[in-house]
């Protein structure tokens, strides 16, 4: 994503803003950034969170799939 940022002001209705508020807590992460966040992924841009968030998931998947051959290989014998 583009480190040059543009500051912009939007209106939000009080119901999204507290969906946001609180989506936003629980990441530890501020409004601003979760706001950024929705935005790059309904637009299908790649954001570093978006990146790292795909990275853990592949490596967790890898990890299940050594875990699950290894489970095989063990019946086989």
């Amino acid at each position: 994503m583009d480190a040059e940022q543009i500051n912009a002001q939007v209106s939000l209705p009080a119901t999204l803003y507290r969906a946001i508020e609180q989506r936003a807590q629980t990441r530890g992460s501020s409004v601003s950034h979760e706001i950024v966040s929705l935005l790059a992924s309904s637009l299908g841009l790649e954001t570093d969170s978006l990146d790292h968030e795909f990275a853990l998931w592949e490596a967790a998947s890898d990890e299940d799939w050594l875990s699950m051959e290894a489970m095989l290989a063990a019946e086989e014998q």
